[in-house]
């Protein structure tokens, strides 16, 4: 027992003493790696202290169902002057506790002269609600709480240093986005959208990028809301998104039918704000995940969880441009117009108008939708240069219709009884001055504001918007030098019609009064007018200038046309200045059916209708007439056929005593007419030379008791037959020999003639050119 109890007491010290060695050992050794991590410390504290990342370029190259695979650029500009390897990190990310993925990045190393991490990894989905929560609440708030969890193997800094487990709670503020330039090109449509119902159009958004982000998005939806009215859909994508470039990314807008009455005034409102030049905001958020699968279901169901707002004033569509009116309006067909002026009615001019117009829009798209106008009623005020209202525009009940008669081809129709306007009270100076500059300065240029009320028939459906803004500014230059191409302008006449031309009588001329210097003359006309257009006017008078003389004042007291057969009285004031060849000149021009210029000039007190005489006081504008249609059927449509009184009956050539003599009837009444003298040269086709003659009718007869008369009197509507007059022929065989064969015939001959003539106080010298004038050849 003794020897037992000495050898397990020997045993018990020996394994004190071992258990003390290797106790002493162990601390040795713990003491030792202490000091071999205190060692690496400095570096591990110099990675950490440097450790602030800023993110430099990221790519997402692919999005799936469990994996965001990304490539990033991890930036340490405050890296010190140790370097550091790491050879492997594991991090889970969580969201509101809840783990929502992990990625493991191996062989990270960061150098002084290498202040930056390449990183291609693959972000691995754990928990895809989680992650859509993430997105959303990063989305709605721009604030987002993450929990950080990894595990980072340190022997890169010490070969035998731990893997150490860090734990971090990240509150991220995300910027807000900066401004994208993004502009729309290479539009097709819209067209009507059978599948899915409203139209649908296509197009390519060239985005400039600014951030340092690049993206392989595939194609997700999105819902356009307005007021919680969804009305639109867009589909985007799929495209890849450049950092720092321009990307081409193609875009599918789906403008929904018309649903209900919530949805027509949703648009409604968007269609009168954009017209007043309003912004408004829309929302935009994924559409149901369930229509559309080209994209994760965690996106896609994250995206339908997001509102974004957006501006109006954000979109960059093109606008067409057009040159002028004419671009788009193609034909104006007119069925009726009536005008009417009048002294009581100054300020307050009307107009009937019924016609149709066709217009053409640009269509580079290939766009074919239906679009027709079932109504439109304006509402409209003329505007000064101050932007304040002179006039307003009085349209009557019915209503401007617009069908559609191709894509983007319509055909605009209006039946207007009396569309007037009317000056507003204390602005007459206003209306005025835009009157006169239209007059003198041949150009119109004011500014045009009201709403219209218009009720369109659409491939949406119906819609009804009142009140819509409505702004505009007119600057027309419609004078002789103007360089813009017209519209084909014409009228048409819808009642059945036998001729296209207006027929002018002259059924009354009558002398009121003569002095040396004046004929005042009353000219009956009957004008048998074909067309349903026409015009009204009190009073109006011009002066007629033929290079720079005054030949006459012409002016009406009450000119009414329409329709039918109108009769009116034409004042004639004629100056008469008989010792100016410009004035023989002008008759002479006229007679011989040659294009003479005229300048009609207005002068003051030349109408009653008070703001039309203040335009018409420095009114002058120079007219090309065609004399030679003067009289004669043209028949080319609207040309004017004129009919006068044949006031020389006969004229009769006596070849045996070589003479001649001419019947008149007289168709002027009033003053009395003397025919005193006469030279005459006639000739055969133009060249051709007859004979001529010469004869005073003022002259004292064969006895010296007969003494000088007046000339030969023209009694008014009574035949007055001259005495023979004798001719001296031509010498030429040529001139004989066709009178001769003329015998007993009738032979058309041009007079050149000067004729003396007195009317009643006043002494006339005209010179005339007759064509064809038919003469008799007797013995």
């Amino acid at each position: 027992m003794a020897l037992a109890r000495c050898v397990a007491s020997r045993a018990t010290r020996s394994v004190a003493v071992l258990l003390g060695a290797c106790l002493a050992g162990a601390c040795l050794v713990l003491g030792v790696y202490v000091l071999y991590i205190v060692r690496h410390a400095p570096a591990i504290l110099d990675a950490l202290r440097g450790s602030e990342p800023e993110l430099g370029a990221v790519t997402l190259i692919d999005v799936s169902a469990d994996a965001v695979l990304f490539a990033a650029d991890i930036q340490f500009p405050r890296w010190g002057h140790r370097a550091a390897a790491i050879p492997s990190v594991n991090a889970t990310v969580y969201h509101r506790g809840i783990a929502v993925g992990w990625l493991h990045a191996t062989d990270l190393e960061v150098t002084p002269a290498q202040r930056r991490i390449s990183l291609v990894d693959t972000f691995h989905i754990t928990n895809p609600a989680a992650m859509e929560q993430l997105l959303m609440d990063a989305a709605s708030s721009r604030r987002v709480a993450v929990g950080v969890h990894a595990r980072v193997d340190l022997s890169g800094f010490g070969r035998y240093l731990p893997t150490a487990s860090l734990r971090q709670e990240l509150t991220v503020a995300l910027p807000l986005p900066p401004k994208v330039n993004a502009t729309v090109h290479d539009i097709a449509g819209p067209v009507e959208d059978v599948r899915r119902g409203g139209v649908t159009a296509q197009a390519y958004v060239h985005v400039e990028n600014p951030l340092k982000l690049s993206a392989n998005i595939n194609a997700v939806r999105l819902d356009i809301c307005y007021n919680n009215i969804t009305v639109a859909a867009v589909e985007v994508g799929p495209a890849s998104i450049h950092a720092g470039r321009s990307s081409r990314v193609p875009v599918t807008a789906n403008i929904k039918k018309i649903a209900n009455h919530l949805h027509e005034a949703a648009l409604v409102e968007m269609v009168r704000k954009a017209s007043a030049g309003e912004d408004f905001a829309l929302t935009v958020s994924g559409s149901d995940p369930r229509h559309y699968d080209t994209a994760p279901l965690w996106l896609r169901r994250a995206l339908h969880g997001m509102r974004f707002s957006i501006r109006s004033s954000a979109s960059h569509l093109p606008r067409p441009s057009f040159q002028a009116i004419e671009d788009i309006v193609k034909d104006i067909a007119i069925y009726r117009m009536f005008a009417y002026w009048s002294a009581e009615d100054s300020y307050r001019p009307w107009v009937g108008f019924a016609g149709e117009a066709t217009v053409a829009l640009p269509n580079a798209s290939a766009a074919n939708v239906t679009l027709e106008v079932e109504s439109l009623v304006p509402t409209l005020q003329l505007l000064d240069e101050e932007q304040r209202p002179f006039a307003t525009v009085d349209m009557p009940a019915s209503t401007i219709k617009v069908k559609q008669t191709a894509a983007l081809q319509f055909a605009a129709m209006c039946d207007f009884e009396r569309l007037g306007l009317s000056v507003v009270p204390g602005r007459e100076h206003q209306y005025t001055r835009a009157l006169r500059r239209a007059v003198e300065d041949r150009r119109a240029a004011f500014g045009v504001n009201g709403t219209l009320n218009v009720a369109l028939a659409t491939s949406i459906g119906r819609l009804r918007i009142d009140a819509i803004p409505f702004r505009t500014d007119v600057d027309w230059y419609f004078g002789p030098d103007s360089s813009a191409t017209h519209a084909n302008v014409r009228s048409e006449v819808r009642q059945g019609v036998d001729r296209t031309s207006t027929e002018v009588a002259v059924t009354r001329l009558h002398i009121v009064d003569t002095t040396p210097d004046l004929v005042a003359i009353d000219v009956g006309l009957a004008v048998s007018y074909p067309f349903s257009y026409g015009a009204f006017i009190t009073d109006l008078a011009l002066m007629v200038r033929y290079k720079g003389l005054h030949i006459a004042t012409v002016g009406v007291a009450r000119l009414s046309l329409s329709r039918g057969v109108n009769n009116a009285t034409v004042n004639i004031d004629f100056s008469n200045h008989p010792a100016d060849p410009r004035q023989r000149e002008f008759f002479l021009e006229a007679s011989a059916g040659r294009n003479i210029t005229i300048e009609v000039a207005g002068f003051p007190n030349c109408t009653s209708i008070l703001p039309l005489e203040a335009s018409l006081r420095h009114f002058s504008q120079e007219v090309t007439v065609d004399m030679s249609k003067l009289g004669r059927a043209s028949g080319s449509p609207g040309a004017v056929v004129v009919s006068l009184p044949q006031a020389v009956r006969e004229i009769v050539f006596h070849v045996f005593s070589m003479s001649t003599e001419a019947t008149i009837v007289n168709p002027v009444s009033g003053a009395g007419i003397w025919l005193q003298a006469i030279d005459a040269v006639a000739y055969y086709k133009g060249d051709i030379p007859l004979g001529t003659l010469q004869y005073d009718f003022t002259a004292a007869g064969p006895s010296r008791h007969t003494p000088r008369s007046s000339g030969l009197l023209l009694p008014y509507e009574h035949a007055a037959t001259t005495p023979r007059i004798p001719i001296v022929a031509n010498e030429t065989s040529i001139g004989w020999d066709i009178v001769q064969r003329a015998i007993g015939g009738t032979l058309d001959v041009d007079v050149f003639t000067n004729v003396q003539v007195r009317i009643g106080n006043a002494q006339l010298n005209v010179t005339t050119v007759g064509r064809s004038a038919p003469m008799k050849i007797r013995f």
